[in-house]
């Protein structure tokens, strides 16, 4: 099992549509996929249910004492399980500020599961949910759209990586790809594009997610797009994804288990 972050703090560049695109796509190439919605929104989760903000949820795992695998559903989805979110998400970071160990709670929590790949989906901030969603992860996926400002803050989350993985020891916690979303063939994206295969050579990934109103008509429909529309332009890619992202990082033939996960 391998867990991957998909994590930008910047909003509105499609940290959720990527996060439930690719676990379908994963799924569609044979591999089970645990979806988590650590964001208080709980997009993820009404994009793949219809649910709005489920009680119970992940925030009763990590601020309460529940059991995470008696909050997983089987979504709309083949082969994609959910842990959802809710609302009370949003008050999780300062609920958990005070608590021994807080950054390690997610990762304890998905301690001995058995999937082959655990996406995590993260609120556009660095708190302390965004730390346990890093913490639980062994590589971080960064979205990033092909528009104007879409780099602003982008260091702060590479900051972020770099602190976490000296304070908690976490040598293989890395950026492993940067995705494109948002295309379009206009002089902003592709300027933009010159400049992220600069900023993150050797990190940029081939698939460029195309704009497209097949992403939100599925999100309506509570599924993903490769259900609602595969042969769209955005299902083509999110497929093509999931292959690339299967290439870059393998999925490894054990329950997780972060190392450190039980400190």
């Amino acid at each position: 099992m391998v867990a991957i972050c998909i994590a930008n703090n910047k909003g509105g560049v499609g940290k959720t549509t990527t996060a439930v695109n690719l676990a379908a796509g994963l799924a569609r190439l044979h591999q089970r996929v645990l979806l988590v919605d650590v964001d208080g929104q709980a997009n993820a989760t009404y994009a793949l249910t219809g649910r709005v903000h489920p009680v119970p949820s992940l925030y009763d795992v990590l601020v309460g004492s529940r059991k995470i695998d008696t909050v997983i559903w089987q979504t709309n989805e083949e082969n994609v399980w959910l842990v959802p979110g809710d609302g009370r998400l949003q008050n999780a970071d300062v609920e958990l500020a005070a608590k021994a160990g807080r950054e390690w709670r997610l990762a304890r929590a998905l301690h001995g599961l058995d999937y082959d790949y655990i996406i995590i989906d993260t609120p556009p901030s660095l708190g302390v949910l965004t730390q346990n969603a890093l913490a639980a992860s062994h590589k971080v996926l960064v979205p990033i759209s092909l528009t104007e400002f879409s780099l602003i803050g982008i260091d702060k989350l590479d900051a972020t990586i770099e602190e976490l993985r000296e304070q908690l020891d976490l040598e293989d916690l890395e950026i492993a790809g940067v995705i494109a979303t948002f295309f379009e063939d206009t002089t902003t994206a592709r300027d933009t594009w010159d400049i992220l295969e600069k900023k993150f050579e050797g990190q940029l990934l081939e698939t460029r997610i195309p704009k497209n109103l097949d992403l939100e008509k599925a999100h309506r429909e509570h599924e993903s797009v490769l259900s609602f529309a595969p042969n769209s332009t955005s299902g083509v890619a999110y497929l093509q994804l999931a292959r690339e992202v299967k290439r870059l990082v393998p999925a490894r033939a054990r329950p997780y288990n972060r190392r450190n996960s039980n400190a």
